[in-house]
């Protein structure tokens, strides 16, 4: 019985050592960026992920309709149209569902 407590124990602790960067989990980082535009029709969703919650770089992680996690630069001309562009998208739904 003392054996499964200290399991239990060690994976409370191992799940609470993976999680100390809020929505960013270590092991969600991207590793690195593409300079390919991502056409806006495919991308559902974006994040930041930012190097203070964790992560080696800096990027914008677009998720596609398929559920494809895409790694772009976060300062790049056309990544931070793709984000306006759904931005505006999302608030237009927003406003659609309100009325």
């Amino acid at each position: 019985m003392q054996k499964l407590q200290l399991l239990c124990l060690g994976l409370l602790v191992l799940g609470c050592t993976l999680d100390v960067h809020g929505g960013n989990n270590v092991l969600d980082c991207c590793l690195g960026t593409k300079d390919t535009p991502i056409p806006s029709w495919i991308v559902k969703e974006y994040r930041l992920q930012l190097v203070q919650d964790g992560c080696n770089i800096p990027a914008a992680v677009f998720t596609t309709t398929k559920g494809k996690r895409l790694c772009a630069p976060p300062q790049a001309p056309w990544v931070l149209r793709l984000q306006e562009k759904l931005k505006a998208s999302l608030a237009r739904k927003a406003k659609h569902h309100g009325k």
